[in-house]
């Protein structure tokens, strides 16, 4: 009888036996397996097991064969295209099914490797190939149908014809849009491959269309913004919005849109986005007399986001005012000035640097409009600004604009366009003078000048309107209907300005030492109405037969005051003054066609 104890040298022998011979045998296995697919597995019905990547590709490849050639077709509202597999490229793509079967039972931890080994010797593991089309011709394909079923719609807008007329706004409903989703209707004809079968395309609106509810609840929106007028303003530049183009930027039946903001905001980085500037300044000391000024500017760099966020703001404030009531008319608008969101980068060269006159830094700024003004009538704004800029004042002088401007003539340059003279509206030369003695009077303003004289026009000028109030305005002709004002600082002063005859704007600034002064325009009135005169009508033979060209606004006769304050670095008052102005009522005037 063999005991336990004799047993246990023999038990432990063969168990160690076992042991190593599986352990060889999977070392084996291992080896020959190496760069082979491992047994139990199939590719599309055929046992690949125990071959390399290049035999299962060749064995495949002489197995496998591509489905009989059927027709595909896609289609839309009755509307189809078709084509043969062949035409569309078929194959069949190999590799992602190979790379599968290789990769099984070496990825993941050594265990579960051998685990899944044996069990597919008892269960074979399938992998499929798949047949593919050719991108470039399934995208032909499909676009050929595209060609055919996508419509050029357009999405919902309102349409403002005339600034300030809630008669002129149009909704404009919106027309049907759609096409081809591309992607998804590619995968729709890919799952159907090796079938004779129609696809239904996938298609999406391009446009929103608004209904009746819609349409009024837009023309609403919209009219919340009629007359008014969005200023963004960073140093030396000047961003406008009036009511037409806020309008166009609303979205229905809700929201913004966004194509035409990001249009609007990459135009203003174009604009805004600048270096900073180094001040240079050339003069003769004795004469006083400026060859070159060039004044100091920081580097601008739009913030575009922060400016989205302000015009969007902005916009639904003025949608969401309860109080916000309509005027018609363009003089009626009401502007709204903020500041542009900008990152700033100062100059090397301050003006400061170049002069010991006390022309250092900007002490007044003035600026006006002049849309609609005829082709004669910028050029002489122009032209009279070229006459008055750079102009130096001494401690104590008294600047005259008639002195500074000189003769108005057509020989010293100006050209013939609408004045006002003895009470009515005719051609003359220098028309548009008044748009830089009016715009040099709020720089005086601003800077807090001493004013001498002063006349307001005898009418009601539309341009002056534009971005003022009424009674703030400075005419000028010749002998004692002038503007002056004294320089009363310690320092020379120099008066620089500049026009954009593109934008129809200009703008007056005054240099100097600033000596802490601050002003305030405070009081401003309006009252005495009267209605407007006659619509007037002036031939002009540069216009095509039979058309009309407006250049001047119907206004109402008004009185107008306000009161200027000036204050010392202390913050007492130094000088206080009413301006009063009386205008007559006036006439929209309008040039034709001879």
């Amino acid at each position: 009888m063999i005991t336990s104890e004799k047993m246990m040298p023999w038990l432990t022998g063969f168990l160690a036996g076992i042991f190593i011979l599986a352990i060889s045998g999977s070392i084996l296995f291992f080896f020959i397996f190496q760069d082979r697919i491992y047994p139990g597995v199939i590719i599309d019905s055929i046992n690949v097991g125990g071959l390399t990547k290049n035999q299962t590709l060749q064995l495949l490849e002489h197995k496998l064969k591509l489905p009989a050639e059927y027709l595909t077709s896609i289609e839309l509202e009755g509307i189809a295209v078709a084509s043969s597999s062949s035409q569309l490229g078929i194959s069949r793509e190999y590799q992602a099914a190979i790379d599968q079967a290789y990769n099984f039972g070496r990825v993941g931890s050594p265990f579960k490797n051998f685990w899944e080994i044996t069990k597919a010797s008892l269960i074979p593991l399938k992998f499929e190939t798949r047949l593919v089309y050719s991108e470039e011709k399934t995208g032909l394909f499909i676009e050929e149908l595209k060609k055919r079923v996508d419509l050029v719609g357009h999405n919902s807008k309102a349409i403002l014809g005339y600034s300030g007329s809630p008669y002129s706004l149009n909704i404009d409903e919106g027309e049907p849009g759609r096409e081809i989703l591309i992607d998804e209707t590619t995968q729709l004809v890919l799952l159907n491959i090796g079938h004779e079968q129609a696809v239904e395309a996938k298609i999406a609106s391009t446009s929103t269309i608004l209904n009746k509810k819609e349409i009024v609840a837009a023309k609403e929106k919209a009219t919340k913004l009629i007359n008014k007028r969005l200023i963004l303003s960073a140093e030396n530049v000047r961003l406008d919005l009036n009511d037409q183009k806020l309008i166009s930027l609303l979205a229905f039946p809700t929201g913004f849109n966004q194509k035409e903001l990001n249009l609007l905001l990459e135009s203003w980085q174009e604009i805004v986005s600048r270096p900073a500037q180094n001040a240079e300044f050339e003069f003769d000391e004795k004469s006083l007399i400026v060859d070159k000024f060039v004044p100091q500017r920081e580097g601008l760099e739009l913030n575009k986001e922060q400016t989205q966020e302000l015009l969007i703001s902005t916009m639904e404030s003025f949608i969401t005012d309860e109080a916000n009531e309509i005027k018609v008319g363009i003089h009626n608008q009401t502007n709204t000035e903020l500041g542009l969101p900008v990152k700033t980068t100062q100059p090397e060269i301050t003006l400061a640097s170049t002069n010991d006159l006390g022309i250092n830094e900007r002490i007044g700024f003035g600026d006006s409009e002049y849309d609609h003004s005829i082709v004669n009538r910028i050029h002489n704004v122009a032209l009279t600004t070229s006459r008055i800029t750079d102009t130096v004042v001494a401690p104590g002088e008294q600047f005259s604009f008639n002195k500074a401007l000189g003769e108005v003539s057509a020989q010293t340059g100006f050209r013939s366009a609408y004045v006002i003279k003895d009470g009515k509206t005719e051609l003359g030369d220098g028309g548009g003078v008044c748009q830089v003695s009016t715009t040099t009077f709020r720089a005086v303003l601003d800077a807090g000048l001493d004013v001498t004289r002063r006349l307001p026009h005898s009418y009601r000028v539309s341009y002056y309107e534009l971005n003022s109030k009424p009674g703030i305005d400075a005419t000028v002709y010749s002998g004692e209907t002038d503007f002056r004002f004294v320089n009363d600082t310690d320092h020379h002063i120099l008066i620089h300005g500049e026009t954009d005859s593109e934008n129809l704007y200009m703008k007056m600034e005054i240099y100097g030492t600033s000596d802490g002064r601050t002003t305030e325009i405070k009081d401003h009135e309006v009252w005495g109405y009267v209605n407007p005169l006659p619509t007037e009508y002036f031939p002009n033979p540069s216009l095509p037969t039979g058309t009309k060209k407006q250049i001047d606004w119907a206004v109402a006769g008004v009185k107008a005051k306000f009161t200027h304050v000036i204050r010392n670095a202390a913050g007492e008052v130094t000088n206080e003054e009413t301006y009063k102005s009386s205008y007559r009522p006036w006439a929209a005037k309008y040039l034709v066609g001879e």
